[in-house]
């Protein structure tokens, strides 16, 4: 086995399987206000000052969180089941997703799968310790402990953290409405999570841009362009985007990564992925120049398709 194959595995990362498979973003074929309050801008977004954002910030949790505890408490069909009147995990979800929206583990994928995950990984640990009402009952809290261990994992292996997910995943073991609930807890969480998202995405858009992405910033849709080259129709997209991440490179045969045809490390900027070498660390002020020379080439890319 040689070095890079072991790179590989021992730096395993689910979307290198995934993304060839995921179709890229086509919310530029939206109608204008709708993909405006998808997140998508045909122009490199500037956020508004801070002291804008904070009354919007205020608003928007406020509003997310009584849109939630309302349906759970006055919602005939979920409030009969007797939920939390208050989802706990929610409240550090609010702050990701009203606050640092720009943050990887605020975007969709992160918020709706991660608790999503974490409230199936929570009530199967729950569960398991249940099978021992006596030691359920006095150790609880280590049924909590491990559940959010095993959720941590679980975000880990498939690029979806969100560390509010750990709360959720202690609430299956140790909030007596929750294990009361069962499995029914792990469909209220993605509802929860879900009308979460809904909020930012009304919210935030007013003068700010959510989400940044939806599943990742990274390049898509490899395996669906190669199928797609024997349609004649899609031939002439597909050598524009060619053009767009062509680059001379190979692959360093010891650490696996890109480089150019000289051997020196490169900074690429694709359509749908940013790679820098491992060595250089970029400014907040860097990495949104990154964005924005990114975000001008995505749109070319769309328009254009």
């Amino acid at each position: 086995m040689d070095r890079t194959t072991l790179y590989k595995l021992f730096n395993f990362n689910l979307d290198r399987y995934l993304n060839p498979y995921i179709p890229h973003s086509r919310l530029h074929a939206f109608p204008q206000p709708f993909r405006h309050f998808l997140g998508h801008r045909s122009k490199p977004h500037i956020e508004p000052p801070a002291l804008v954002q904070w009354p919007l910030i205020f608003i928007s949790t406020l509003a997310g969180l009584c849109l939630v505890a309302g349906i759970f408490n006055y919602g005939p069909a979920i409030a009969a089941l007797h939920p939390p009147v208050m989802i706990a995990s929610l409240g550090a979800s609010a702050i990701l997703d009203y606050n640092t929206i720009r943050s990887p583990l605020a975007q969709p994928r992160n918020i709706i799968v991660g608790h999503s995950l974490s409230a199936v990984v929570g009530v199967g640990v729950s569960k398991l310790f249940q099978l021992n009402s006596s030691l359920f009952a006095n150790y609880s809290w280590v049924s909590g402990a491990v559940g959010c261990a095993c959720a941590s994992l679980v975000m880990s292996i498939t690029n979806t953290v969100h560390p509010p997910g750990g709360a959720t995943a202690v609430l299956a073991s140790t909030e007596a409405a929750a294990i009361q609930l069962g499995w029914i807890f792990v469909p209220l969480m993605i509802l929860a999570s879900a009308l979460m998202t809904t909020v930012a995405c009304l919210l935030n858009n007013i003068l700010r841009q959510y989400p940044m992405y939806w599943w990742t910033p990274e390049d898509v849709g490899s395996k669906l362009r190669d199928h797609d080259k024997a349609d004649p129709n899609k031939l002439e997209k597909q050598v524009s985007e060619a053009d767009s991440e062509r680059t001379l490179r190979h692959v360093d045969s010891h650490s696996g990564d890109e480089v150019d045809e000289h051997g020196v490390h490169e900074i690429r900027i694709l359509s749908y992925k940013i790679q820098l070498p491992p060595e250089i660390d970029v400014t907040d002020e860097e990495a949104i120049v990154l964005q924005n020379l990114q975000y001008r080439l995505r749109t070319r890319d769309e328009v254009g398709g």
